[in-house]
């Protein structure tokens, strides 16, 4: 890898990040375009029992801020290891 891709990769994890740490206090604390049809259509919050209990329901982890940053940043590393090993499959093929 060269020194302008890795340049590149490095600037683009940390815009990741810092998207990252400020998205929970700028976010609308408002509902999605879904939940909010959902909630206009009277539909119940949720099925008695899922099939499949989400790993970061709501993307957190918890109910506090720290919580959203960290399901964040794990969600930005899961990723990308995810597009570098499918980068690295095709590569080799």
């Amino acid at each position: 890898m060269d020194k302008k891709t890795q340049y590149l990769l490095i600037v683009g994890i940390v815009v990741c990040l810092v998207i990252a740490v400020l998205s929970p206090f700028i976010a609308s604390g408002d509902p999605d375009g879904l939940e909010k049809s959902a909630e206009d259509a009277s539909v119940p919050d949720s099925v008695e029992t899922a099939l499949v209990n989400a790993p970061m329901p709501d993307y957190t982890i918890g109910d506090s801020s720290i919580g959203e940053i960290a399901a964040l940043v794990i969600g930005i590393f899961i990723t990308l290891i995810l597009g570098w090993a499918v980068a690295y499959v095709v590569r080799k093929n």
